[in-house]
């Protein structure tokens, strides 16, 4: 979905009349000047619009204001708004705040989680580590105390997946183009060079393909 197929009613950039790429101030400035025009003060407004009318724009005027104008819902937002796959209840305001609420709430348990007691053995062993495979990925991940449900929350990536990654299991696992993106991000999640990561697991993941 985009900002032309999206609904009227769940396109807040349409709402306020600016672009999608909009600094902040614009979105402020914008939304005071719709207020503006559609207040109770601006009698003309009634000529174009009933009162109950007005009185509903307003409150979508509310609306968009409340998620652009807020860095973090403007950013859920956005990426549902231009990722092309969400649908128009993705885009209300409710949805929105629910799903920055969960950001919250993952951020909580990302504080929480106990720091790993690191190894000088196996912190050389991993500068050092040239071959990198499924079952190492898990070592370290396991190692910095990283669960597969936490590392799913990070990676936007299927748990599914990700226990297929370590088990490089082909039958689980989608195209290898996609395979090699998911590597990526578990390795920058683990804080682990990512190409050399990648080069190195996905040629022992297509010997495995082979066999």
């Amino acid at each position: 979905m985009n900002t032309e197929t999206a609904s009227p009613r769940y396109n807040y950039y349409e709402i306020l009349e600016v672009s999608t790429n909009a600094a902040q101030h614009e979105v402020t400035t914008a939304y005071e000047r719709a207020r503006s025009t559609y207040s109770g003060e601006n009698p003309a407004i009634y000529t174009i619009f009933s009162e109950r009318e007005a009185r509903e724009l307003l409150l979508l005027i509310e609306e968009a204001y409340s998620v652009l104008g807020n860095k973090t819902l403007r950013n859920i937002y956005d990426q549902r708004l231009l990722g092309h796959a969400a649908q128009n209840q993705d885009l209300s305001y409710q949805s929105i705040l629910q799903a920055s609420r969960q950001v919250f709430t993952e951020a909580k348990a990302e504080a929480k989680r106990p720091a790993f007691q690191k190894d000088a053995d196996f912190e050389k062993q991993i500068a050092t580590q040239s071959t990198w495979t499924g079952d190492f990925l898990k070592k370290v991940r396991e190692y910095k105390n990283i669960t597969v449900d936490q590392m799913s929350q990070k990676t936007k990536i299927n748990s599914y997946y990700i226990l297929a990654i370590e088990e490089m299991n082909p039958s689980h696992l989608p195209a290898i183009v996609f395979v090699r993106g998911y590597v990526v991000q578990i390795a920058k999640e683990l804080q682990l060079p990512e190409k050399a990561v990648a080069d190195s697991y996905m040629a022992h993941y297509k010997q495995v393909t082979k066999s």
